[in-house]
């Protein structure tokens, strides 16, 4: 998904620095729909729907109750 990245970071992505704010770079979706929701990033116009896609089904969905306990 492509992004322009709005705030500086630090660390790696990828093995190389981290975007600088204005860059515009192709991400995972995973990663991209994570910076949109904290605001340090935003999707570019062709990409809007998709990020709306992928943000509802990004959402973890719900294990079963597990493995029951031992009996003491």
């Amino acid at each position: 998904m492509k992004v322009r990245i709005l705030e500086n970071g630090s660390g790696l992505l990828d093995g190389k620095p981290f975007p600088v704010a204005g860059d515009e770079v192709e991400l995972p979706a995973g990663l991209a729909v994570s910076l949109i929701a904290d605001k340090r990033a935003e999707a570019l116009a062709g990409t809007a729907a998709e990020t709306r896609e992928t943000a509802a089904s990004a959402a973890p969905e719900k294990r079963g109750p597990g493995r029951p306990r031992k009996a003491a």
